[in-house]
């Protein structure tokens, strides 16, 4: 699957320095690779403002799409980047998945029809794998001492942005409604492309032979998709439904029908000998649930606190948007602030062991959250042990990836770690709402959630935690990114 390029010109990047300290242009190219691969995270939460927006301007009951279709255009196209990533070189894919993303985002912007919205946002989705190349290019472009601490870097941020993000989406939705939102984030994106088109250099290929697995592509990307479907309406349609049933079917006879088709390409999309080592197993599973947890617990958290406090209906807190933005501050710091350091140090310990640590605190937190979230104080105490767990996790999480997989294979298993996250996070939010409504009183036909639904979502929070936990306890001592041996234990 992979060769010495033939071309000079296609190594190009600096990767091979088997020293190097941090400059002004390695500064610059991070922070090239950061924006984009955040904007991701700050698109997630812009969205999820500007949902209620959405389906008072076009007074539609199928809101939940808004969302749903970029997150399946995206699940679908995760194995297709990730392989013309290894084929044309990563930075030429991600400008074009820029441009697609603002684009679609602009055309949702503009649209007066609420098909056409979903539209714009179908086309932006083709921005969502973003980040299994961004990680990649980080192993790609920087001296091999310095990829543990940049990745670090770059996971951790999102603390930064989960710590910003909500003052912007009140202001933006506010003032100018899902419009606003929407606008900015095709601006934002329009600004990734320069920064990427100017301070990226071209990474180098990773593959050579120009067959292309079209098949096996659409095949594993429409079984995930299904599965996420399915998981998605779930809740709404019932699980037990037909039709839930049956798009869970399709998506398990399409995985297996994978397995068969790359077995016989010539040209597979997907190396499933490097999915079959089990470090590689055991660090994408286990990955994936941890930031999943990192990931998906601070936005159900918001539902606590936006419903209201209505005794014997609703156990919500009754707080503003903006209100929340000041007080979830104090725990975006400490996620940011603790990614940061965890990155420092990095290079010096022993990833496994920070990571495993990260998911002891964080399993902990959740805990405590789940018993004590009654008022500010207790939110606040509670969940800044959780996203000490969790910002920990985030930092660490890209370099338990560097540390199971070759140079070459990094696309691949940055990419299947993109997939498992937006699987993973369908599934334990589908869970989370079932938690909701099980402990749920229905006045007018809107469901208000008891105290004990809310408990429950912490708690699986931490079950979560744990089955990440006991995975990795399995994962065999990690390489260092100096040399490209991979394990095969």
């Amino acid at each position: 699957m992979t060769s010495t390029s033939p071309s000079p010109s296609l190594d190009s990047a600096p990767s091979a320095e088997t020293g190097g300290r941090w400059n002004l242009r390695l500064v610059a190219v991070l922070i090239a690779l950061a924006w984009p691969t955040q904007l991701l995270a700050a698109g997630g939460i812009l969205g999820a403002n500007a949902t209620a927006s959405v389906a008072q301007s076009f007074h539609t009951t199928h809101v939940a799409w808004f969302g749903l279709t970029l997150t399946l255009v995206s699940t679908l196209l995760t194995p297709f980047a990730m392989k013309l990533g290894d084929l044309y070189g990563r930075k030429r894919v991600m400008l074009a998945m820029m441009a697609l993303g603002a684009g679609g985002e602009a055309l949702a912007a503009l649209a007066g029809e609420f098909w056409l919205v979903l539209v714009g946002r179908a086309i932006a989705g083709f921005y969502g794998p973003f980040g299994a190349l961004s990680f990649a290019a980080v192993r790609d472009l920087f001296p091999r001492r310095l990829v543990k601490s940049a990745s670090g870097i770059m996971g951790s941020s999102v603390g930064l942005v989960a710590l910003g993000t909500p003052f912007l989406a009140g202001w933006l939705v506010d003032n100018w409604g899902y419009r606003g939102a929407l606008w900015f984030l095709a601006a934002a994106t329009a600004i990734a492309f320069v920064l990427v088109a100017l301070l990226v250099p071209e990474t180098p290929r990773h593959a050579f032979d120009r067959g292309f697995d079209w098949l096996g592509g659409l095949v594993l990307g429409g079984g995930l998709t299904a599965v996420v479907y399915a998981v998605g309406q779930g809740q709404s349609w019932g699980w037990a439904d037909g039709r839930t049933l049956g798009w869970l079917a399709a998506g398990a006879v399409a995985l297996t029908a994978f397995l068969f088709v790359e077995r016989t390409s010539p040209h597979p999309i997907l190396d499933l000998g490097v999915l079959r080592r089990r470090p590689v197993a055991l660090a994408l599973t286990a990955g994936g649930l941890a930031q999943t947890v990192a990931f998906t617990m601070p936005g159900l958290a918001i539902l606590l606190a936006l419903f209201p406090h209505i005794p014997g209906v609703s156990a919500g807190l009754g707080w503003t948007a903006q209100h929340n933005a000041v007080v979830s501050v104090s725990w975006n710091l400490v996620m940011f602030g603790t990614g940061l350091f965890v990155s420092r140090f990095l290079r010096r310990l022993d990833p496994r062991r920070v990571w495993i640590a990260g998911l002891v605190v964080m399993a902990a937190g959740y805990t405590l959250v789940g018993f004590f979230h009654g008022g500010e104080t207790e939110l606040i105490l509670t969940s800044c042990v959780a996203n000490i767990g969790a910002g920990i996790v985030v930092a660490t999480a890209p370099v338990l990836v560097v540390g199971v997989v070759s140079r070459d294979e990094q696309g691949l298993g940055s990419g299947m770690l993109n997939m498992l996250i937006s699987l993973f996070g369908a599934i334990v939010t589908a869970g989370a709402y079932a938690l909701l409504n099980a402990h749920s009183t229905v006045v007018d036909g809107t469901a208000f959630y008891q105290d004990a639904g809310y408990a429950w979502v912490f708690w699986l929070g931490a079950l979560v935690t744990l089955l990440a936990l006991v995975l990795s306890l399995f994962i065999p001592r990690l390489r260092d990114p100096e040399t490209d041996e991979v394990t095969t234990g």
